[in-house]
């Protein structure tokens, strides 16, 4: 999927390249799972790793709830694909709440980013700063 490409539950953003998976995230669909999970295990097979960032703005308990699409996904691609460094930005206690599950189940889970971090709206620039950042 080129950068601007839409799927129908996200959207890459101009930051993607190399290692680096930039999304908005919206309704968690079975569909956008595939297509999500596949751009992550080929970045992952050019680049051995790859950092995720996700802005996940404007959720609803709806939003939230839609999210449970992944679970079937992350077990058939979870280890396709590595994660070093995963950022979620957001301004939903909806997408902090999914975050905070996934970060409590991550050490038996599939899909387990060596680094996550969940930033607000306003912390945006240091979201990007923090992603950004080169693993030692």
């Amino acid at each position: 999927m080129p950068p601007h490409a839409t799927s129908d539950m996200f959207e890459i953003l101009d930051v993607t390249d190399e290692n680096l998976v930039a999304v908005r995230v919206g309704r968690g669909t079975p569909k956008g799972y595939d297509e999500l999970y596949s751009l992550l295990v080929e970045k992952t097979e050019q680049h051995g790793r790859v950092r995720v960032y996700e802005e996940v703005t404007a959720w609803t308990f709806q939003t939230f709830l839609s999210h449970f699409h992944g679970i079937a996904p992350d077990l058939r691609y979870g280890s396709g694909f590595t994660i070093s460094r995963y950022a979620a930005i957001g301004d939903s206690p909806w997408a902090k709440l999914l975050f905070v599950l996934w970060r409590a189940i991550r050490p038996v889970w599939p899909v387990a980013p060596d680094e996550m971090r969940y930033f607000s709206l306003d912390a945006e620039a240091a979201a990007q700063e923090w992603i950004q950042e080169r693993e030692q």
